[in-house]
């Protein structure tokens, strides 16, 4: 019998064993992939550190040459129609040297000999010299007036600042400045949520910061996403989004980035997500006054109908513990039945201010399982968002705790829906007057 139980917990031991093996296998596989990871993006960052620099140096080498010639070429313009008139000027001041010295030659040899010179050949010499004109000068520019060649503008900063500038060129990171920190399913789409990362190395961010939320289908890695086309979902200063629309069941790579004083930051490693939650939407019946639109999302009073004025969700989409939005897109009269609310079981009522929901009137005043609330919100206008926020109360499984937001104002309540909390939640929608325009996000 011992030996049986000896067997027993060996084998059990084996098993336990073999499963330690794979469990350790895995995780090596992660380790070779976190290796190859800081191996392929040290890779990256070296060639694109030596790419960028010998750009920089040849680009900067381009400039400085190509300003050196222009000045020199400058130069050496004004030089030369300087020169030009000078030399022409002194060409005219030389010959009429020349010219005076050789009259004071033949004059002096005809001073020294004229007792043997012909009176004909003294008045040659007179008559032809007569015509000359001794007394005038060629006009020569005072330096006043000569160009005088100076170098203006060059700035000594640019010698001390620009090395400083290449200095702060460019900085390492360990991790991009900002992570996705939670992808959230959220019916039709997903809540994503990031983070700032604390690091030394990064340099000092926009104020306020803003960020950039990016998403694409399909898997996508750090290496891929270079060649991959993502779309723009967001960017604010908020520090989360929700991305709507995207196909059921269907795999989203999502990054983000942060608003660094000089540019954007690098992308976050992409993170998938994906939802299997169906889109919210309406349903409504036959003749009950409303109409749907933008793919159920949006629905319309479009004529009065005291028999059916209750809407409620195709399906019981929300979570007990979710939130669902509401955009008031236009509006009509008010009544005291109006409302938007949530409920556990769809009933035929033509109110939503009954027991088995809680709702926010057309005017602002709430209903918990129809009593009203002391505290009120402001009224339904044109363009107020309302937003019902659910989560359950650990002291009691069968209540939630339900916060309702309208525009800046908010009002929490204990909620005792009278079923099973593991149970979705409907959203509903009353309005007696047409002119209510709803749509839910």
């Amino acid at each position: 019998m011992g030996d049986l139980q000896e067997l027993s917990s060996i084998r059990e031991t084996i098993l336990q064993a073999r499963e330690h093996v794979q469990q350790l296998e895995d995780r090596l596989k992660l380790l070779g992939l976190a290796k190859t990871q800081v191996e392929s993006s040290a890779h990256e960052a070296k060639s694109t550190v030596e790419k960028h620099f010998q750009e920089l140096k040849e680009a900067i080498c381009s400039a400085i040459d190509t300003r050196q010639r222009e000045l020199l070429d400058r130069v050496e313009e004004i030089e030369v129609e300087s020169l030009e008139p000078l030399r022409e000027c002194e060409d005219v001041v030389k010959n009429s040297i020349i010219e005076d010295l050789t009259v004071i030659e033949e004059g002096e040899k005809l001073v020294e000999a004229s007792e043997v010179i012909a009176a004909a050949e003294l008045k040659s010499f007179c008559d032809r010299n007569n015509s000359r004109s001794l007394n005038s000068l060629p006009e020569v520019p005072p330096l006043s007036e000569v160009p005088c060649i100076l170098l203006a503008g060059l700035d000594p900063a640019c010698i001390t600042e620009l090395p400083e500038e290449i200095g702060s060129d460019g900085y390492v990171l360990a991790h991009a400045p900002v992570q996705v920190e939670e992808l959230r399913e959220r019916p039709g789409g997903v809540l994503a949520s990031w983070y700032e990362i604390e690091d030394d190395d990064i340099p000092e961010k926009q104020s306020p910061v803003e960020y950039r939320l990016q998403y694409c289908c399909g898997r996508v890695d750090r290496v891929t996403m270079n060649t991959t086309k993502f779309r723009e979902a967001y960017q604010g200063q908020d520090t989360c989004c929700t991305v709507k629309h995207l196909k059921l069941n269907v795999d989203y790579s999502f990054r983000v980035c942060c608003k660094m004083v000089r540019g954007w930051s690098p992308w976050s490693i992409p993170q998938v997500a994906r939802t299997t939650l169906l889109q919210h939407e309406w349903e409504v019946a036959e003749d009950s006054g409303y109409t749907l639109g933008n793919g159920n999302t949006t629905l319309t009073r479009t004529s009065p109908n005291a028999a059916i004025s209750v809407l409620h969700s195709s399906k019981s989409s929300l979570l007990c513990g979710d939130m669902v939005t509401f955009k008031v897109n236009g509006t009509g009269k008010t009544h005291r039945g109006d409302g938007l609310g949530l409920v556990l079981v769809q009933e035929e009522d033509s109110i939503l201010q009954r027991i088995g929901a809680v709702c926010v009137g057309s005017t602002g005043v709430v209903h918990v399982n129809g009593k009203e609330m002391t505290n009120q919100l402001p009224a339904l206008t044109k363009g107020t968002t309302v937003t019902f926020d659910t989560s359950k109360v650990a002291s009691d499984t069968k209540k939630l705790r339900v916060s309702i937001t309208v525009a800046d104002r908010q009002v929490t309540c204990e909620w005792v829906p009278g079923g099973d909390l593991s149970e979705h939640l409907y959203f509903a929608a009353c309005f007696v007057h047409k002119g209510w325009e709803i749509t839910v996000e």
